[in-house]
């Protein structure tokens, strides 16, 4: 080892200051949530929505957050009970208090994101004052750089995200109470420090690394490492290992990809270009997107080259900072590798070693890994020799660099107004790009996918069709997987009356997944509108299979039965969408019509009148329930039936009310 070393102290009062002790660490705190403030006041915008980006099943159509009653707060802590394929029940609490005070209000989301994010920033403050032994370089500019860094607006401006910012609340007031217990060797601190870690992971089970977090902070701090000090570590490792089987058995549901589609060598070439790409973002944070799609393979199924040299590059830059760090002396070393460590547990469980999602980053699981990042680098910039001599010139570095990142930041979270907005940035960066020819059309580049979806149904939900339907065609001429993006098309092209276009879409969907009831259904709805009766029985049938006892499908099984003369199914039919909905008016009309067309008049009278008296304004109802009172004799009952159907608009010929 180099030159001489310099021990880490326990203690930061060896600077003989708390970080409370001095008013210009109160004013620098002060500065830090006013520059906070203002680099995300853009989401303070009236024009700020949800987005259509797991938001939904978060907020907006979460009914675990618009019930406050005993049993759904019970039900929200089960640890069966997910969302979002997630267990994080203190998230979805704080939700429902934003629910229970604003209900969709975004404003009130947005401001408690906002914030948990300052209270954090002020919380990396402390931490690193205590780790850096009470150096304001370190602690303020390494919270600065947490707030304001670009890589974090998705984690403060996304409604979605509250578990980021609230598992890392619990996080550092963690790391904070094991500060603590090393300085003072008091447990009830380490039992704070254990309640807290708990919290974390009811927030988020990203917090799950911690223990072995604890571990690096006895080692920087010159804790001797043994038996008892490992002992400590039991409970949050058994907590730790807990919290990761119930989030692998959740996320088995449906998060984790096909892993045979890559090899495992191209996962590790994903997880060391995904390592490196934190941290060049760290410095560079260009290019930013709420969504990275995995690289287009080669003619030869092969990546492209930088993916194939990035495990070397991360041995030679991480193995290089910790092999220079150990030869100049302990201390270097020890900062160095706290830092790397705290980045790499805390991104690790991220890293697409096994193929998680259809992103191979997210500018979200840099939250707590860039504290290691600036923690390091900024206690080597002030341990370096030179450092005295052009500290005001290093400061001024890097307020300007502070304020380019707030700048970003501020024009990153206008990203984040709508749906629109943010799946517009992500085609900007990530288009499909098409070769249309007579013959032919090839994916000269694969798009992100996800992102023509969403602002499609954007678009859609949105009233402008022609935009929606621009972005469902992108997708369907690169022939993606997706069978909603084709039932989104037919269902278009249904509502525009291009019954065969529709037709072509819902086949095309069911050919990617044969079991999809919408499409069926949808389908099905289509051949009727075609008079395609008996194409439109098979696809009921198999919705009903798919779905039994579905209402929507079971009326329209019994139009089309009625439809193709099969009166005796119609009615049938009809008796299991009573039995199952006995509200619904349908069941009455489409058996007393059946019963009518059968020459049962009397029955199927009986029948109508029950239909007359559960919907008065169906004009169907009316004329047949009249056809019927003629049939049996009932000539005056039969004529006011008719003329109420004749009122309703439907059309009544003269010669009928005539023969009356």
């Amino acid at each position: 080892m180099g030159s001489k070393e310099k021990k880490l102290t326990e203690d930061s009062s060896v600077s003989g200051v708390r970080w409370y002790g001095k008013s210009s660490h109160l004013l620098l705190l002060a500065l830090l949530v006013i520059a906070t403030y203002f680099t995300f006041s853009p989401g303070f915008s009236p024009e700020k929505q949800f987005t259509n980006w797991d938001d939904l099943g978060y907020v907006v159509n979460q009914p675990l957050i618009k019930t406050q009653d005993a049993d759904s707060s019970a039900l929200l802590w089960k640890p069966s009970t997910e969302v979002m394929l997630n267990y994080h029940p203190i998230t979805m609490w704080t939700l429902a208090k934003n629910y229970e005070a604003a209900e969709l209000d975004i404003q009130p989301y947005f401001q408690t994101n906002l914030f948990l994010h300052c209270c954090n920033a002020i919380l990396v403050f402390i931490f690193l004052f205590n780790i850096a032994n009470g150096s304001t370089f370190v602690s303020f500019f390494g919270a600065l750089l947490f707030a304001i860094h670009p890589m974090h607006v998705e984690s403060v401006a996304w409604i979605s995200e509250r578990k980021d910012v609230l598992y890392t609340l619990f996080f550092l007031l963690s790391l904070l109470s094991y500060l603590r217990f090393q300085r003072k060797q008091n447990y009830v601190w380490l039992f704070v420090c254990f309640g807290l870690f708990i919290l974390s992971c009811l927030s988020k089970a990203m917090a799950v690394p911690l223990p072995f977090v604890l571990i690096l902070m006895d080692y920087l701090k010159g804790r001797k490492i043994n038996w008892k000090s490992l002992l400590e570590k039991i409970p949050f490792i058994a907590v730790a290992i807990w919290f990761g089987l119930v989030a692998l058995e959740i996320q088995s549901k449906g998060a984790i990809t096909d892993f045979d589609f890559f090899t495992g060598w191209q996962r590790m070439m994903f997880a060391s270009y995904g390592f490196l790409s934190y941290w060049i973002k760290f410095f560079v944070p260009i290019g930013l997107s709420a969504f990275y799609p995995y690289p287009n393979l080669d003619r030869l199924n092969e990546l492209p080259l930088y993916f194939t040299l990035a495990p070397f590059a991360l041995l030679l830059s991480m193995g290089g900072i910790l092999f220079f760090s150990w030869k100049k002396n302990l201390e270097t070393f020890k900062i160095s590798l706290f830092g790397i460590g705290l980045f790499s547990l805390m991104v690790a469980l991220v890293l697409q070693f096994i193929s998680v999602g259809a992103a191979i980053t997210a500018d979200r699981y840099s939250y707590i890994p860039y504290i290691g990042i600036s923690m390091m680098l900024l206690m080597l910039l002030e341990n370096w020799k030179v450092f005295q001599n052009f500290k005001n010139w290093i400061i001024g570095g890097m307020m300007l660099f502070s304020i380019v990142l707030m700048f970003a930041s501020f024009e990153r979270t206008k990203v984040w107004t709508n749906s629109g907005t943010l799946w517009t940035d992500v085609i900007d960066k990530y288009p499909f790009v098409l070769n249309e020819t007579s013959e032919a059309i090839e994916v000269r580049q694969t798009g992100a996918e996800v992102a023509y979806k969403n602002r499609g149904n954007f678009y859609r939900e949105n009233g402008d069709s022609s935009a929606a339907m621009n972005d469902y065609l992108v997708l369907v001429k690169a022939r993606v997987k997706d069978p909603l993006i084709y039932s989104n098309v037919g269902n278009m092209y249904a509502l525009m009356n291009k019954y065969d276009s529709s037709l072509q879409m819902y086949t095309m969907a069911l050919e990617r997944n044969p079991n999809t009831f919408d499409v069926h259904l949808n389908r099905g709805i289509t051949y009727i509108k075609m008079l395609d009766y008996t194409n439109a029985l098979k696809d009921f049938n198999q919705a009903l299979k798919l779905r039994p006892n579905d209402v929507s499908t079971l009326v329209n099984l019994c139009a089309a039965y009625l439809n193709n003369k099969n009166y005796l199914a119609c009615i049938k039919t009809s008796l299991t969408l009573l039995k199952v909905a006995p509200q619904r008016w349908e069941g009455h009309f489409y058996q007393g019509t059946a019963f009518v067309n059968q020459g049962k008049f009397k029955q199927g009278a009986e029948a109508l009148e029950k239909a007359i008296a559960m919907n008065q304004n169906d004009p169907y109802i009316w004329f047949n329930a009249g056809i019927a009172q003629q049939q049996i004799g009932n000539k005056e009952k039969a004529k006011n039936y008719i003329l109420k159907a004749k009122s309703l608009n439907y059309p009544v010929t003269d010669a009928l009310l005539n023969s009356l």
